[in-house]
């Protein structure tokens, strides 16, 4: 299922269901996507608060379910990240995003939110910038052509590149698969759940922010007792900023990486810029995509927007 593409003229709801920020932020993000051609509607959870989330659950996920709702709204994209999506999957209606499918863009916390709409809906959202994160102040260009190059199309397919630095291989291969995944502690709390996704045969993208090694082999062994690791056909591992060894004693990231993911039987890719990077290229969450390490290169397959 997909949300139809975004164009010039067409109106953005920006909402924030997970941690708040300030108005003067809030505000400079909204100047900016109404000069690259949108109009601009704020949710109430952009102007509230609620200890550190942007307001209590039900004015965040009534956002949610009212933007869905709102056929003036062309496209969702989510304030920031942080912490709070996880109280919100239980009171969203999935059978309104079913009805009324639409772009939906974040990231970080936001994964909890892709993992869950697509599981039980089957639409396509859009790891990618967000409003305060990306584009209050001044933005990256490169971040902003992503964001136009996979959202405000049509094509069949897209190669997804780098912009700055080369894409590493772990482990060599070609493989398809629908992408699914995003911020690895967000994604690790919904294993399990009835909102975590069926992984047979899929993609895996992670990423991840200001974590100690320790604590990112504790989540992989995680992903490892729960078999996904031999469900997957691919890997790709996007930014992982500010993740250093605790200790000297500690493996830094990369060995963390080849202990558990080199001797896997399939594609793994590392420093694809995506995540809490700059810039930041969009990625089809749900959509079929290609890992080949041969030409180092990831392709978006199908059709992501209608």
């Amino acid at each position: 299922m997909l949300g139809k593409k975004l164009k010039k003229g067409d109106t953005l709801g920006i909402i924030a269901p997970a941690s708040f920020t300030s108005m003067e932020n809030v505000e400079s993000a909204k100047n900016n996507l109404e000069k690259m051609g949108f109009k601009v509607v704020l949710g109430e959870s952009t102007k509230s608060r609620w200890y550190s989330y942007a307001g209590p659950e039900e004015v965040r996920v009534k956002d949610i379910n009212d933007f869905f709702a709102d056929s003036n709204i062309d496209g969702i994209i989510c304030m920031r990240g942080g912490y709070g999506c996880n109280r919100l999957v239980e009171m969203v209606d999935y059978s309104v995003i079913e009805k009324n499918p639409k772009v939906f863009i974040g990231y970080s916390d936001i994964t909890t939110l892709h993992m869950a709409i697509f599981q039980k809906t089957g639409l396509v959202t859009f790891h990618g910038p967000m409003a305060v994160s990306n584009f209050s102040g001044e933005y990256n260009q490169d971040t902003y052509r992503s964001f136009e190059e996979v959202l405000m199309n049509d094509n069949n397919e897209i190669v997804l590149k780098n912009f700055t630095k080369e894409l590493g291989v772990l482990s060599e291969g070609r493989a398809e698969g629908e992408i699914v995944g995003g911020n690895l502690a967000t994604m690790i709390a919904s294993l399990g759940t009835e909102y975590d996704v069926d992984y047979n045969g899929k993609i895996l993208f992670l990423e991840e922010i200001g974590e100690k090694t320790y604590k990112i082999d504790r989540m992989l062994n995680q992903l490892k007792k729960f078999k996904v690791f031999e469900k997957i056909n691919g890997i790709i591992l996007g930014d992982f900023r500010n993740c250093p060894a605790d200790s000297e004693n500690d493996m830094c990231l990369m060995d963390v990486f080849k202990d558990y993911l080199s001797d896997l039987k399939m594609p793994v890719v590392y420093d694809f810029e995506s995540g809490h990077s700059e810039p930041m290229i969009t990625l089809p969450m749900g959509a079929k995509v290609r890992i080949d390490t041969a030409v180092k290169e990831i392709k978006i397959l199908e059709k992501v927007v209608r």
